[in-house]
């Protein structure tokens, strides 16, 4: 890559930015992070590497954003992709995405499919300078889009100014970072480039005198340009002998100082124009300006000529903006605040008349007002709902600064405190919400505004996963008269769903009934919805499963009939699991896909990781290992994203029990502890959700007795929750298991129990039928009840629960002297096994028929699945794969196989990394090859 003047020093980033573009130029994505103070080279190191992917014949996608940002969504990007050559998006579809930003998951979705389509003919650069200042959308569009677009080839390079305030700009940057994007740590310049600098901007060598000062700088280029700009323009720099040194005189002492003098030399029409830019704070236009200033635009032609020929502003074509924005913060600064305050509300009406958004214009009043009525706060309510959406975090601090320009008695204080509690906990900043909601909860509030308040708090803790902080606001407000009765619906709802993750089952059913009372009474239809799908979790966890099927039926037929919110609360989702529970496991997925799509229609965010954990345990209890971890690892990806946690350790657990099963003890290991992590920052999971997958992992690790301590406590409990009995039928000799190892008959008569009742409650359900029995031989030695168990196991959909019982089964028949039986039930558990994916337990049977010596038909060997290459892909990763290597896009492909988008992004990421490729047209190369020989196996080599 080509080093402009302005780049010495920098060849190790440069040659980072040419391998970055070389590995575009080969379908190969990525993401470069720049990052450094203000005035370091950051931008000119992003032109330098957007020039040069122009040159390769690369298309590029470039923005900068401002501070304004954090209040217009997308603002920066979508119009990056709309200056690109080809533009990525044209007038109408950019229509498109903007009229639907409320449904921001729609928007990024349909963001990823364009530009997964404009990458299949060409390579993409989308270049993002001053990150640091992108809204929240934005930085959740980097989150999705860089690692679900990192088969194609597209370059992201951003820069960041270093050291700024904890935003989610900078909370995804430092995200991405941990997920392996590249980063360009941008130091301080050494003497000898200083001097080579100075040399290039002055055309002579610096003397000593001179290189002092600009050393002064600390290393910063833009600086030392500035300062050495500054003493040319003035005179102060004299050329002797091939060497340039500073005169006699006063010197600029800093930055502002700098600018401030550089400033003082223009006109003062000049200096009136840049002042009016630093306050409208974006690129501007002449007309902004000029209606600023009160003047005629005409008469600022002059001005403007003058301030782009002295290299202080910058002339798209469209608007003008300072060459840096350092230029535009020394001006700004330099403002009288008395003055700043003056423009920011003369800003407001130019900006009403040139019809700019409504968050903008609020930006500007909160800044120049100091005090806000009626139609102030009219306007305020208007940007607040304008951005709340897609920027919840931006709208709370909007509030937050109208908060102390408001009367402390004015009558929509409240309102606009409970909207901020609310806006805070959905921008994931729980913390805030929580002090801001104890400083006015502790001020005597009316019933009705302390339920408002406290129905926020605990809706947004819920999706965060702190259900014991939920129970405890719900019943706070509940506890008060004179709750508003759409609130006390809502609140109950909520607090049933927390109860149930604390285990307290009865409390939940009973404040379930309640919210669906209360709400059928009021016609409050979204609190029936969640009140019904609470009674149908707390019958699951029960064991009572028909009744768990009539709850969730009843909330999706009135989700169904009259939508709006209702449909908001995806009751499809209980429904699935209790037909997977009841061996319905088809209709079960129809129901999940079903629920996807409208999840998809409607944009809503918090059912993504509850999806996939659900559609994970689906794919897991029929056998498709490699499909669950995929589901589960797209369901983690979406919680960490988007910050709603609720599901994250039972998602982690589900992965530790794949790794277990895979053979992979590290990875179990790994998933465990980010799973303690997360319960121990205050995260609830149920004890089945975690204490299983822990026993799972010691008993792999040949520690039992370990296994059956992770999990003691739930066996005294089996007989009132047999919860993990129906969710996992396999359990219960598993349990079995644990508790022979150390003595404890007792407990395991209870799992026997226990399993027994589950399926008489459950008749018909072959699953609990066979794991009944399955439970009773292994405790008893009952051979007859284990031959039940195999045979009632053959009509059940879940292939490990009768591989679990063969392979008992044989131990018992070897056991009693009939080892002729033994090799045949070890076939055909050993056949489960490899076919699920399950490679620690067809090892263990592999082991074992080995020992007895028997031989086993040719052709019936089950082959250890390679950890690499091409046979090391599952049946899903190989259909995936020959989907993309037809051009399909993620989106194409997931339409045509059923799965989510999200599950697409899994199995992609997991044939990349088996087959060792990084771009999809090195996947497509593979996919030819290999079928091209499954084809012909008997042509040559050499032929082919």
């Amino acid at each position: 890559m080509p080093r402009p003047f302005p780049l010495v020093g920098r060849d190790d980033a440069l040659t980072v930015l040419d391998g970055a573009l070389t590995a575009a130029e080969a379908s190969e994505g990525g993401c470069v992070v720049i990052d450094g103070p203000a005035g370091i080279g950051k931008t000119r190191l992003l032109t330098a590497a957007t020039t040069a992917a122009g040159t390769r014949g690369i298309a590029v996608a470039a923005g900068r954003a401002t501070e304004l940002d954090r209040v217009a969504p997308l603002t920066t990007l979508l119009a990056a992709l709309r200056g690109s050559e080809p533009a990525v998006l044209d007038e109408s579809r950019m229509a498109g995405l903007t009229r639907h930003q409320d449904a921001k998951f729609w928007v990024l979705d349909q963001l990823c499919e364009r530009l997964e389509r404009y990458c299949r003919n060409r390579s993409l650069v989308i270049a993002v300078d001053d990150v640091q200042w992108v809204d929240e959308l934005t930085a959740l569009a980097l989150r999705v889009m860089v690692p679900a677009l990192r088969s194609v080839p597209l370059l992201w390079l951003l820069s960041r100014r270093s050291q700024t305030a904890r935003t989610p700009a900078a909370a995804t940057v430092d995200w991405l970072i941990g997920e392996g994007a590249q980063v360009i740590n941008l130091q301080p310049l050494g003497p000898s480039p200083t001097a080579e600098l100075c040399a290039n901007v002055l055309g002579h060598h610096p003397g000593p005198g001179l290189l002092r000062l600009a050393e002064g700088a600390g290393g910063n280029p833009f600086l030392i340009e500035e300062l050495l700009t500054t003493l040319r323009r003035a005179g102060r720099i004299r050329t002797t002998g091939g060497s340039a040194e500073v005169t006699d005189g006063p010197l600029p002492t800093d930055f502002v100082a700098t600018v401030e003098r550089r400033l003082g030399e223009l006109p003062g029409e000049v200096r009136r124009l840049l002042e009016a830019g630093a306050v409208l704070g974006r690129p501007f236009t002449l007309h902004e300006a000029a209606g600023l200033l009160a003047r005629p635009t005409v008469e600022l032609l002059d001005a403007t000529r003058a301030a782009v020929d002295a290299d202080a502003l910058v002339d798209s074509g469209t608007s003008l903006w300072f060459r840096h924005n350092l230029i535009r913060e020394a001006v700004y600064d330099g403002l009288p605040g008395s003055a700043r305050q003056a423009l920011h509300r003369e800003a407001v009406t130019v900006l009403k008349t040139e019809g700019r958004p409504a968050a903008e214009i609020a930006e500007h009043f909160v800044h120049g007002a100091q005090q806000v009525g009626p139609q102030s706060l009219r306007l305020l309510r208007t940007a607040v709902d304008e951005v709340a959406h897609s920027a919840p975090g931006a709208a709370a601090d909007l509030i937050l600064r109208t908060l102390d320009l408001l009367r402390g008695d004015d009558p929509g204080r409240l309102q606009l405190i409970a909207d901020a509690i609310r806006l805070l906990a959905s921008a994931g900043r729980l913390g805030e919400a929580q002090k801001l909601g104890d400083i006015y909860l502790s001020c005597g509030l009316s019933a009705p505004d302390e339920a408002a308040i406290l129905l926020g708090l605990a809706e947004a803790l819920k999706h965060a996963g702190h259900d014991r902080e939920v129970v405890a606001l719900t019943q706070r407000a509940l506890c008060r008269e004179g709750v508003p009765t759409h609130d006390h619906a809502h609140l109950l709802g909520v607090q049933a769903h927390g109860m149930l993750q604390l285990g307290e089952l009865d409390e939940a059913q009973s404040a379930a009934a309640r919210a669906v009372e209360l709400g059928r009474l009021a016609g409050i239809h979204p609190a029936v919805v969640v009140g019904d799908v609470a009674s149908s979790a707390a019958a699951y966890a029960r064991g009572d499963l028909n009744l768990a099927l009539r709850h969730a039926d009843e909330a999706v037929t009135l989700a169904d009939r009259v939508r709006g919110e209702a449909s908001h609360r995806h009751p499809r989702l209980w429904l699935g699991r209790a037909l997977v529970a009841l061996d319905r496991t088809d209709r079960a997925q129809h129901v999940y896909e079903a629920d996807r799509q409208i999840a998809e229609q409607l944009g809503t965010v918090w059912s993504q990781p509850l999806s996939q954990l659900f559609q994970a345990d689906l794919l897991l209890s029929t056998g498709q290992l490699g499909d669950a971890e995929a589901a589960a690892e797209a369901g983690l990806l979406a919680a960490e994203q988007l910050g709603a946690t609720a599901c994250a350790p039972a998602l982690l657990a589900t992965l530790a029990h794949l790794a277990v099963r895979r053979e992979d003890g590290e990875a179990a290991r790994r998933h465990l502890d980010r799973a303690r992590l997360y319960l121990d920052s205050g995260v609830c999971a149920t004890d089945e959700e975690v204490g299983w997958e822990t026993a799972l992992y010691h008993d792999a690790d040949g520690r039992p007795a370990d296994a059956y301590e992770a999990i003691r406590g739930i066996y005294p409990a089996l007989d009132e929750r047999p919860y993990l009995l129906v969710q996992e039928p396999l359990a219960a000799a598993y349990l079995i298991r644990f508790a022979l190892a150390v003595g404890a008959r007792e407990q395991a008569q209870m799992v026997v129990d226990a399993a027994r009742a589950a399926a008489g409650r459950n008749p018909g359900v072959a699953s609990l039928a066979g794991a009944a029995l399955h439970a009773h031989g292994l405790l008893h030695n009952d051979l007859d009840a284990l031959r039940a168990s195999v045979t009632a196991y053959r009509i059940s959909p879940r292939p490990l629960c009768r591989a679990s019982a063969c392979e008992d089964l044989a131990a018992a028949e070897r056991l009693r002297g009939d080892a002729a039986a033994a090799p045949g039930l070890l076939d055909q558990a050993l056949s489960l096994y490899a076919e699920s994916g399950a490679q620690r337990d067809a090892q263990r049977v592999q082991s074992r028929l080995r020992r007895t010596r028997s031989r086993r038909p040719a052709g019936q060997v089950a082959a250890r699945r390679p950890k690499s290459g091409w046979a090391s892909l599952t049946e899903s990763e190989l259909r995936v794969a020959r989907l993309v290597a037809q051009g399909r896009t993620n989106r194409e492909v997931a339409a045509q196989l059923f799965l989510s988008r999200h599950t697409v992004d899994s199995h992609i990421r997991h044939a990349f990394a088996k087959l060792r490729v990084s771009s999809r047209v090195e996947l497509a190369r593979l996919v030819l090859e290999n079928d091209r020989e499954a084809v012909s196996p008997a042509v040559s080599p050499a032929v082919r």
